[in-house]
């Protein structure tokens, strides 16, 4: 009859030790690892995923040089806040880059632009001789009759308090409110015979800045009272 094997102490004492090495002792060593032990190498891939990192780990200086790339940006992830000032400058910035709709209302002010860059309009040629234009336009202007009464109904700027009979025929004219540098006179017929005026601004019998006007009629063209129109330029 054969006999069978007895368990000795020291076959049992074996036997946990290996059963203690091959489970305890195990995760005991990995939960105890070295400071600095895991490198690169020991990492597997994929094994650091997003939901691994801790909130705030990758700070800036944790960020290599030109890492993070345009392709690695979300859209809209860069927004005016996120911007320091001064940030983005003028060489930053790509050609065309800043078009005419991207520019807020009112953003370019007159100081901002170039006067010499700005080109003529094109009915600001017009406008070239608009001083010229003002003095040409007749400011004050009146019909008057031989006795030099205004008539307010083809009148503008001029009254019959404006108007002094000097002589015969010699009519002093007041601009109220500017003094003219130019003045037109057209006698107005209503008789026989040749009639004429002519007008002196700053100078001859009246004082300036009076306008002298001087009506003669007949043959002779002597000085006479005659109805008159007058014009005064600015």
């Amino acid at each position: 009859m054969r006999r069978r094997p007895k368990l000795s102490y020291a076959n049992v004492v074996s036997t946990l030790a290996l059963f203690v090495a091959l489970s305890g002792a195990g995760a005991y060593a990995a939960s105890q690892l070295p400071p600095k032990s895991v490198g690169e190498p020991e990492l597997r891939p994929g094994a650091v995923t997003a939901e691994k990192l801790r909130k705030n780990a990758v700070i800036a200086p944790k960020i290599k040089a030109l890492a993070v790339k345009q392709g690695k940006i979300a859209n809209g992830a860069v927004s005016g806040v996120k911007l320091a000032n001064g940030a983005v400058s003028g060489e930053k910035l790509a050609e065309g880059a800043v078009t005419t709709s991207k520019l807020a209302n009112g953003a370019v002010t007159g100081e901002k632009v170039d006067e010499s860059s700005l080109g003529q309009v094109p009915s600001a040629a017009k406008a070239d001789f608009a001083t010229s234009a003002e003095s040409a336009n007749p400011v004050a202007f009146a019909r008057v009759n031989a006795e030099g009464k205004v008539d307010p109904a083809f009148s503008k700027g001029i009254a019959t308090a404006n108007v002094t009979v000097e002589e015969s025929g010699l009519y002093c004219i007041t601009a109220p409110g500017f003094t003219p540098r130019g003045a037109q006179v057209t006698v107005e017929d209503v008789g026989a015979g040749s009639v004429t005026a002519t007008a002196k601004v700053n100078s001859g019998p009246c004082p300036a800045p009076q306008v002298a006007v001087q009506t003669y009629g007949g043959l002779s063209l002597s000085k006479v009272p005659e109805p008159f129109f007058v014009v005064l330029y600015r």
